[in-house]
């Protein structure tokens, strides 16, 4: 089994992991989708988010968003967790992308006064 955590707004993948609405959590089984959670995102703490992602309800293997902290990153890193920044879209459909092997990891890690800048 893998565990998908992505961070969601108003059903699209997030723009931003930290600022996300919710945090949608896919189990699956091989090419099948077995469980699908969602979970609000309790707030953006740089240090302890990533923590509380991946510790819900179990360990997760991959992480997806639109853009990521550079601290986040490193945390999720050094936990094994796989990282896909610059995705767009609707959730569902990036997690099939995602098990078919067609979604990439793109563009870079943010720094805290690069995601303002954005955000």
């Amino acid at each position: 089994m893998r565990r998908i955590a992505v961070a969601a707004d108003n059903n699209t993948v997030s723009g931003h992991f930290g600022l996300s609405e919710e945090f949608i959590y896919f189990d699956t089984e091989g090419e099948t989708v077995t469980n699908i959670e969602r979970v609000h995102n309790p707030g953006h703490r740089p240090t302890e988010l990533p923590e509380k992602v991946m510790d819900h309800k179990g360990k997760i293997d991959t992480i997806i968003a639109g853009r990521l902290g550079k601290e986040a990153a490193k945390i999720f890193e050094r936990e094994g967790v796989e990282i896909i920044i610059g995705a767009e879209g609707e959730p569902e459909h990036i997690i099939d992308s995602y098990i078919r092997g067609e979604l990439h990891s793109k563009g870079e890690f943010c720094d805290a006064w690069m995601c303002e800048f954005f955000f």
